[in-house]
């Protein structure tokens, strides 16, 4: 079916408010007089074969496919357990899909559903009698922190929160202040909260002390915790020799945008998608009018916790999942959180109502200059030449409780797109006995009474290959391979050489740095004239520990994808998310580690799950809000050019950058690039001839 260019909706076209009306509204016709609890509105995932024919129709003057516009929603009937999925049509309005998801798979949980439990637990008695308990100050703010509950057992759980207690900062300025920082004060227990009846079922008694079941008792009392603040108007004192930077572009940004959401820039091109769970979605993405990557995701990341001591052995939390990126994503400010020319861009959620709910500037996108591109000097007569390096960044904060994550995209000018996650925020935190020594391994204390346990950052990025083709895109590895002494070809024993190897069915890899292992995806249809080798990109990641976790332990049969630095599978747009579609109270058995088991042959097919991360044992300089920890994986070109893709970027000059000089003590100023001609840069340092 081929419809005209001006009626249709593009297929890569981001969740739109009117999207999330007419789902919601098509499901409460089919539950007349019921009160339905929307978890989650989005876009159905489109068959691949008919977004690439969408798209190559695209690029000619014909006529283009139909792809049927369709949303997934889960969603609950208010009081009752089951929790149900669909697929909505919404060209015909009608349910093409439903089923009620087995016993204990759980949606995910709302602003709105952790807003309330945070609100019923302070009005229940059993918390009311553990707060009379302790003896807390009589003008302290208890304050909840209501967390998904974990896993500890292979049974189908109810679903549940586990909601830790914390008092607010007992000084009184430092109380009123917006940014005042209750995660310095922990409490001593914790309620289970049931999801339907939102009824606190249980009391947890936090350890206190090293053993294993140390919990407090029923005579223990508060002993308060030295207040800890971060934020700026808290602090004794700020440097007073900050001096500011200012990013300006007088001429204007160099990239331009098309539907709100089709990029151009620097000969890149891409769909910038956006949703609850994955937040930034790169899709079709083509450098100078070749396809690299038909879709680039941040698919999960897990947090599993080392502290073994019952209810913290349960802490592992999936903060994609069980949260979402989009839902949590920050309003991000001007001058604050990005510098520069910035470009925002709104994207559409849902509340528990089913109405799309905005999330404001929760993208930002600018240019940054990153130093030199690439530099030589010709030391015979001292003529340097030097271009500067640009990238445009794509930016979305997420906040999940106590940690933030700054999840950024990057396109540079030579052609390599990057994903850097910065960690922040502040540690999740537990109680402990004051006065006496505490033998841990698992954890340190950050203040008397307070102690940081270790835990994991383990993320997984799902890539969907396009090299020079949407359908001709394999998967290979390589590795750099020392050759044996023989007398006719490595007599002096310094030779090695590259070895590739293709991966024919779906399974996992581990990185070998001793081997310099790296995966990359090819196009074997073409071979590049200059090296006669397919043209492809190669994954640029350390080998970062892997999930500590014990093979028998409910966080390794959860986290289905952070045993192994790569898993590969055949691509299905069923198949979305390394821990499975509902990770909340999970026990795996959905996820990549399960598809990847199935050995099918990919042939052009397949798709890479990226697995790299932090471990995390906490430093007091930690305390009480985290610098940020930076990964940065690159996504680079492997001779898919035939020469560097960034000789055509202008010399670096200073008529355009128009530096300034800090003056030497004795006042002398001179220029910091040669101005002779303002061809170029000149040096006569004599010793550069040395190298």
């Amino acid at each position: 079916m081929l419809v005209n260019r001006q009626k249709t909706v593009h297929p890569l076209l981001t969740l739109q408010p009117q999207e999330v009306t007419a789902t919601s509204d098509i499901i409460r016709q089919t539950y007349p007089g019921k009160d339905i609890v929307f978890r989650i509105i989005a876009i159905k995932e489109s068959r691949r074969s008919l977004v690439v024919a969408f798209l190559e129709a695209e690029r000619s003057p014909t006529s283009l496919p139909h792809v049927p516009r369709c949303t997934y929603v889960s969603y609950q009937i208010k009081g009752q357990p089951e929790a149900f999925e669909d697929i909505v049509d919404l060209g015909t309005r009608k349910v093409i899909f439903h089923k009620e998801l087995p016993k204990g798979v759980h949606p995910p949980a709302g602003t709105d559903d952790m807003l309330a439990v945070q609100q019923l637990v302070l009005e229940d008695e059993l918390v009311k009698a553990e707060i009379a308990r302790l003896k807390i100050p009589e003008d302290a703010v208890v304050v909840p922190e209501a967390w998904p509950y974990g896993k500890d057992t292979s049974e189908a759980d109810p679903k549940q929160y586990q909601v830790w207690f914390f008092i607010g900062s007992l000084d009184q300025k430092n109380r009123a202040h917006p940014s005042s920082n209750h995660f310095a004060h922990p409490l001593d227990f914790s309620a289970i909260v049931d999801d339907v009846t939102k009824k606190v079922v249980k009391i947890d008694r936090l350890p206190m002390g090293d053993g294993l079941y140390s919990q407090s008792g029923d005579d223990e009392v508060y002993q308060p915790q030295p207040d800890a603040e971060y934020a700026s108007e808290l602090q004794p004192s700020l440097r007073q020799d900050v001096k500011p930077i200012i990013i300006s572009q007088p001429e204007g940004v160099s990239f331009t945008v098309e539907d709100d959401q089709v990029i151009s820039w620097q000969k890149w091109k891409f769909h910038m998608d956006f949703n609850w769970r994955e937040g930034v979605v790169l899709r079709d993405v083509c450098y100078d009018g070749r396809p690299v990557f038909y879709r680039l995701a941040l698919a999960e990341m897990t947090v599993p916790y080392a502290d073994p001591r019952p209810p913290f052995h349960r802490k592992s939390a999936y903060d994609l999942g069980e949260g979402g990126v989009g839902n949590t994503a920050n309003n991000l400010a001007l001058g604050c959180d990005c510098l520069g020319a910035i470009r925002y861009f709104d994207r559409w959620v849902n509340d528990s109502q089913g109405r799309p709910e905005i999330r404001e500037n929760c993208i930002c996108m600018h240019e940054v200059d990153t130093g030199v591109g690439w530099k030589h000097t010709n030391y015979r007569n001292m003529r340097a030449e030097v271009t500067r390096s640009r990238e445009l960044v794509i930016q979305t904060i997420m906040t999940i409780s106590n940690y933030e994550y700054i999840l950024i995209w990057t396109f540079d000018t030579a052609a390599a797109i990057h994903y850097e996650i910065r960690a922040t925020g502040i540690m999740s935190v537990v109680p402990m006995r004051q006065g006496v020594e505490h033998d841990i391994d698992y954890g340190i204390m950050v203040a008397p009474g307070v102690m940081a346990p270790s835990h994991q950052h383990i993320f997984c990025l799902r890539m969907d290959p396009a090299i020079d083709g949407y359908n001709s895109s394999t998967i290979a590895y390589n590795e750099s391979i020392a050759k044996p002494v023989t007398k006719n070809h490595n007599p002096y024993g310094v030779a090695y050489g590259l070895e590739t190897h293709e991966i024919h069915k779906s399974g996992h890899l581990d990185l070998d740095p001793s081997r310099n292992r790296i995966v990359k995806f090819v196009n074997k249809e073409k071979v590049n004239k200059v090296t006669g080798k397919n043209p492809g990109y190669a994954v640029h990641v350390p080998a970062t520990q892997l999930q500590l976790s014990h093979a028998t332990s409910t966080h390794a049969s959860r986290a289905e994808f952070a045993d192994h630095h790569f898993y590969f599978t055949k691509q299905s747009e069923h198949e979305l998310y390394p821990a499975g579609d509902y990770p909340w109270q999970s026990m795996g058995g959905g996820g990549v580690r399960t598809w990847a088991g199935r050995n099918e042959k990919l042939g052009s097919e397949g798709v890479a799950w990226v697995n790299f991360g932090f471990t995390h044992n906490p430093r007091p300089e930690d305390w009480p809000v985290m610098p940020c920890e930076v990964f940065r994986v690159a996504i680079k070109p492997s001779h898919f050019f035939e020469r560097n893709p960034a000789l055509d970027m202008p010399a670096s000059r200073q008529t355009v950058n128009k530096s300034t000089l800090v003056p030497k003590r004795n006042g002398e100023e001179t220029s910091c690039c040669g101005q002779k001609g303002d061809q170029g840069i000149e040096t006569t340092n004599p010793l550069l001839a040395l190298s």
